[in-house]
């Protein structure tokens, strides 16, 4: 279940290429560990809903796109609610910040209007990569466009 709200395809989901993403509100909770300052080089924010069936499909792949990528802080944002978040870091052992952050607010803070989605930002905070994946290989397929954006700067 996407949530196309906006009208285009999913290219025209998340923030431009090259913007810069301000920081969360502090009200956002988390349950994981971020990681240490200096450790990660670029940030996967990951965004799902526990009501659509693509990103539950998703959760899974996301343990192998932490161990191929120990270079990205990951973080996921989800429209669950806490006792869910509770559930999947338990059950999926994650380390990394599980947010609740509900569709609108996805919206309003990302520009993301469809789902399951990621953002890959480097390590100056601009969004170097983004699109809709459904597994690890589709993440595989955003990391190597961030690669030919690092390579450009």
């Amino acid at each position: 279940m996407s949530f196309n709200r906006k009208p285009g395809g999913s290219a025209d989901s998340g923030p431009p290429i090259g913007s810069v993403l301000s920081d969360l509100p502090p009200h956002f909770g988390a349950f994981g560990t971020p990681a240490e300052p200096g450790e990660a080089t670029g940030t996967a924010l990951l965004f799902v809903s526990t009501y659509c069936s693509h990103c539950i499909d998703l959760l899974p792949h996301i343990d192998a796109m932490t161990r191929n990528h120990p270079s990205f802080s990951f973080r996921l944002f989800s429209a669950g609610d806490t006792d869910d978040h509770q559930s999947m870091v338990e059950y999926f052992g994650w380390t990394f910040p599980v947010c609740s952050l509900d569709q609108s607010d996805m919206e309003a803070y990302f520009a993301v209007t469809y789902l399951p989605f990621v953002i890959l930002v480097d390590d100056s905070g601009k969004v170097a990569a983004k699109g809709v994946i459904y597994n690890a290989e589709e993440f595989e397929q955003i990391v190597k466009d961030y690669a030919r954006q690092a390579l450009a700067r």
